[in-house]
């Protein structure tokens, strides 16, 4: 092979392999950054839709025990009846890969119903004494309220424990798509020192020892035979010169 495709195949090697690690790299950083945008949207939206769904709670809670006291014939239904508890639960469990949250998501929804059932008949309850509404509030309402409270806490634990978790998810996966840099940077050192090895042995070392036995015959009358494996233009250039040199000691023995 010659001097030329040597020096070109180090070449497109090197560039080869930086190229390909480089276009890993890259492809690893999109997909970490599409990973980070879909993750955080999910924790935001899963936190802020946690966060409503308690506000929701105490809101029906507050305005049905306001009206109810004002206007006893008030119908429960009509204030408490909101679709956006609902399409709240459908978000959040949109988002929710694990089986826990799915279940306790459920159990939320069941929650309300429940408590929804029990609300729904403050009207009746409201027209009693108070003796009895105090029972009622206090053996069935604030029951079925607290356990709603209870899965809407629960609910927003899983979401901050999925959004630590994915927190480290994230941090594993920086660490990945840093991978394929430093293992092109590496790769590039260790084939700019083997392509540095390989032109000193194939080049450098032959140029020398040609132009030290070239000096020898010249300085010292010394024999030329230098010798080395190559099988390129610098192997021509070593016999050219044995040649050259043979004959100027014939063209001399000659002369005498």
């Amino acid at each position: 092979m010659g001097i030329r495709k040597k020096i070109s195949l180090g070449f497109v090697v090197i560039g080869f392999i930086l190229l390909f690690s480089s276009v890993i790299a890259v492809f690893e950083f999109n997909r970490m950054r599409n990973s980070v945008t879909v993750l955080m949207k999910s924790n935001i939206n899963s936190i802020n839709t946690s966060r409503m769904l308690m506000e929701l709670t105490d809101e029906y809670n507050f305005i049905l025990m306001s009206r109810v006291i004002v206007d006893s014939t008030f119908g429960a239904a009509d204030v408490l009846y909101d679709d956006r508890f609902d399409n709240y639960i459908y978000n959040i469990k949109s988002n929710f890969s694990s089986q826990t949250e799915i279940e306790t998501a459920d159990s939320l929804a069941l929650s309300y119903s429940q408590y929804l059932s029990v609300i729904s008949k403050a009207r009746n309850i409201m027209a009693e004494d108070i003796n009895t509404r105090k029972e009622w509030y206090k053996n069935e309402l604030e029951p079925v309220y607290n356990k709603l409270r209870k899965y809407k806490k629960e609910l927003g634990i899983l979401t901050q424990s999925a959004l630590a978790q994915n927190t480290n998810e994230l941090q594993e996966g920086y660490y990945r798509s840093i991978m394929p840099g430093i293992i092109a940077v590496s790769a590039g050192i260790v084939l700019v020192l083997l392509f540095n090895y390989f032109i000193n042995l194939y080049f450098i070392s032959p140029i020398l020892l040609i132009s030290k036995g070239i000096k020898n015959y010249k300085e010292f009358r010394k024999s030329y035979n230098v010798q080395f494996d190559n099988d390129d233009e610098i192997q021509d250039i070593n016999c050219e010169v044995r040649s050259i040199i043979d004959e100027n000691k014939k063209l001399k023995s000659n002369t005498l």
